[in-house]
């Protein structure tokens, strides 16, 4: 798999954890890849929104002939307070993790993501557990950052 090393795209989609109108939502995800020796390392940004940070975090992980395991850290976030208006950041350390499978012919790995919340902080926050489904494909990175379907172009 190391021919593989490289951009990749894809998306999560918001699962169990997660009420309406979030439950069944895609998040764009965009992911620097590399395979070597059975061990997957890079980075991936995810883009931000009501449960997404929009931050680029490091992730390590494995493969196994079709099998795909990578753990993504997430820290020092910020959170949404009882007010449903101020954050506030919080030092934190929690995990995602996403296993799934990879399909040689598509180039693209899928599967099942899930997170258990223990938070250490100040705050009296209770996160529960979540999961969901996510994607990465190969593909090509793209020249720009510029999104021109902004424009009506593809």
């Amino acid at each position: 798999m190391e021919e593989l090393s490289g951009y990749w795209e894809g998306y999560f989609i918001y699962g169990l954890g997660f009420d309406l109108p979030f439950f069944g939502e895609k998040v764009k995800l965009f992911a620097q890849l590399e395979f070597k020796n059975g061990i997957i390392t890079g980075h991936q940004t995810e883009e931000k929104g009501p449960f997404s940070t929009g931050k680029t975090v490091n992730f390590t992980g494995f493969w196994q002939e079709n099998l795909v395991s990578l753990t993504v850290k997430y820290t020092n976030n910020e959170v949404i307070l009882e007010d449903g208006f101020s954050t506030e950041e919080i030092g934190h350390v929690f995990e995602i993790v996403y296993n799934g499978t990879f399909n040689p012919k598509k180039r693209a790995i899928n599967g099942l993501w899930y997170m258990e919340n223990e938070l250490d902080t100040h705050l009296e926050l209770e996160i529960p557990p979540a999961e969901g489904l996510w994607m990465l494909k190969k593909s090509k990175k793209p020249v720009s950052d510029f999104d021109y379907s902004l424009l009506g172009l593809q």
